[in-house]
């Protein structure tokens, strides 16, 4: 979503609205301020919102399990998902704060029938929005087309693999590569036909079962036209990562830390001069670290920078979160999310999370670069270890 923002700030100036910019660059340095203090400043509402819209999904996902439902991990009977006129008035709340961009996901978004509708109300209510698909609805051209009308800024793709055979193992359904693939094309043809500026981006998952294929994978989408290209390192955390059960294990091993550190470095390198990727260079120079074991070098900003509904309606500081505590915290069906910014009950989730440095997510890691800076060498350095390397 890193691009959408840039190309939202670049477009507003080439309208002659300089005050977009100015806006965003007071929140920055308010929203700063805000972690100091230890409470939000006023114009300080969150950078970006992420709603996550319904917890069911079509996939079965190796390293994920919020498709096995509810109950299949203690969660029966904790809500039900949030109302079309219920998601809207998170919309407004989130609208009233000031946030600039709005995250859908899932589960996967378009398992809701309203889906369309939120983007466009989103939309009217002057935010970005992107959308993260797993791609296999969309390889219908018809509803691409129906996505594009709805005025979506930016829609982000998982694909795992250069092949069938990865992507497809890693996504647990067959023909699932097939279906992006289709779906990236489709997109890319009818945004020239539309003459429509939505944005493509595909998100791989770094782990061990693709790190021979990340390079063959920038090839291929290049080949594909995508805009952008965003990588984000595997994480085992909550409902997501590694469960003895599991037969998949998408941990790095040791014996793979040289060949993805060698990767890394052509990936860094391709950086320099190619906009193809979204990642920023600071993030991308972090991944090393993130294998190794260390913890995230800088500052958090979740819950200040980044706020995130979850599919029945709970807060949390931030997407990982959410995904950590599925259906735990307040809830905005009892304090309205405009309210919850300012309450006891935000300052409390604030304070509990504000010394977390547990995860490398991109969304959260960017903004948290965006806020705070490039990380120093001394704060890599001193990182302390979080995970055993596996072997």
């Amino acid at each position: 979503m890193r691009g959408s923002y840039v190309s939202y700030l670049k477009q507003s100036m080439k309208n002659g609205d300089y005050s977009a910019p100015l806006k965003r660059a007071y929140q920055v340095l308010a929203l700063k301020a805000s972690r100091s203090r230890g409470a939000p400043l006023p114009g300080a509402g969150p950078l970006h919102g992420s709603i996550t819209v319904t917890y069911r999904c079509n996939l079965k996902c190796g390293m994920c399990y919020l498709w096995k439902g509810p109950s299949q991990y203690g969660l029966k009977g904790v809500g039900e998902e949030l109302t079309n006129a219920e998601m809207k008035k998170v919309i407004d709340d989130f609208a009233a704060l000031g946030t600039a961009g709005i995250g859908f996901t899932g589960g996967e978004p378009m398992l809701r029938t309203d889906m369309l509708d939120l983007i466009t109300y989103t939309k009217s209510k002057g935010m970005i929005t992107h959308m993260s698909c797993n791609g296999f609805l969309t390889s219908n051209k018809d509803l691409c087309k129906k996505i594009i009308e709805s005025g979506l800024d930016a829609i982000g793709f998982s694909l795992d693999g250069v092949s069938a055979e990865t992507h497809d193992k890693v996504r647990g359904k067959e023909g699932s590569y097939e279906r992006v693939l289709k779906s990236i094309d489709n997109f890319i043809e009818l945004r020239k036909e539309l003459n429509k500026d939505i944005k493509v981006i595909v998100v791989c998952v770094v782990s061990n079962y693709n790190v021979d294929e990340l390079l063959s994978l920038i090839a291929l989408l290049k080949e594909r036209k995508v805009d952008h290209i965003s990588f984000m390192p595997f994480h085992d955390i909550g409902l997501l990562g590694f469960k003895p059960e599991n037969s998949m294990d998408f941990r790095i091993k040791a014996r793979n830390l040289d060949k993805l550190n060698e990767v890394m470095d052509k990936i860094i390198d391709i950086k320099k001069s190619d906009p193809v990727l979204e990642n920023s260079m600071a993030y991308l120079k972090l991944f090393k670290d993130c294998f190794a074991g260390k913890k995230w070098p800088t500052p958090c900003y979740a819950g200040y920078g980044t706020l995130a509904i979850g599919a029945w309606g709970h807060i949390y500081p931030c997407f990982p979160r959410m995904e950590a505590e599925v259906g735990k915290g307040p809830n905005v069906r009892t304090t309205p999310l405009k309210e919850f910014w300012t309450s006891q009950l935000a300052k409390k989730m604030r304070d509990e999370i504000r010394e977390c440095r547990e995860c490398y997510w991109n969304n959260q890691a960017e903004i948290n670069l965006l806020l705070h800076g490039a990380p120093k060498e001394k704060d890599i350095k001193t990182a302390k270890s979080i995970v055993q390397v596996q072997t």
